[in-house]
């Protein structure tokens, strides 16, 4: 059953050109009203997918982060992690009530680090699954450090097939990326939606935008 709609602060001129654009379409302004609104109320339910790249330089730095981070989600998130339990990281995040998804035996799981990704990316899904989650996992530093930051990225890859809702960060040690070139960090980059830099207290977006060399001289 319909109801009368009273919508206050509706200008003149707005709901002139609703009238107008009904006309065109030959539905009802109240159609496009209420179209309108279940778009939005869509968009409201929906839960971000963020994957981000956080690259840090020592121990510190990576704990001031995670210290924010911790502030900033008091409130309707769900807390996760993942990684080695002698991780500094790993340890913080345990001790202030973070939800630890780590497979055991984890070492062991890491030297076939597709296969156990996947079933840390399925266990995650699990217990996130109508959540939203804030998630920072150190299980791809670990990767990059065993292996390479090529097989890194691969399993950045396969977790972008796999995303929950939420945000989740990948923080990178900068001292454990060994024989790591250009090619390989910027293919890591691309697996992310943003990269951060940590040094000391500060927080620092970074920006990757391709240009050409004329640029330089405008």
């Amino acid at each position: 059953m319909s109801k009368v709609l009273y919508v206050r602060g509706f200008s003149d001129q707005l709901h002139g050109q609703l009238d107008e654009q009904a006309k065109k379409e030959g539905i009802s302004a109240a159609s496009i009203l209420e179209n309108a609104f279940e778009e939005w109320l869509k968009n409201k339910k929906e839960i971000p997918t963020k994957h981000y790249l956080v690259l840090y330089s020592d121990d510190d730095s990576l704990l001031n982060f995670m210290k924010k981070i911790n502030d900033l989600n008091d409130g309707d998130w769900f807390h996760v992690t993942c990684g080695s339990q002698s991780h500094v990281g790993v340890k913080y995040l345990k001790k202030h009530g973070w939800y630890d998804i780590t497979l055991s035996p984890y070492i062991q799981g890491i030297k076939k680090p597709e296969k156990y990704a996947s079933k840390v990316f399925d266990h995650l899904e699990s217990v996130t699954a109508n959540k939203q989650a804030c998630f920072i996992g150190f299980m791809t530093e670990d990767v990059a450090h065993h292996h390479s930051l090529q097989k890194a990225r691969e399993i950045e890859k396969l977790y972008n097939t796999k995303r929950i809702g939420g945000v989740v960060f990948c923080p990178y040690d900068m001292r454990k990326l060994n024989n790591f070139n250009f090619i390989d960090i910027f293919k890591l980059f691309e697996e992310h939606d943003k990269i951060f830099v940590l040094k000391e207290n500060e927080f620092y977006e970074l920006n990757v935008d391709k240009t050409n060399h004329a640029k330089l001289f405008l």
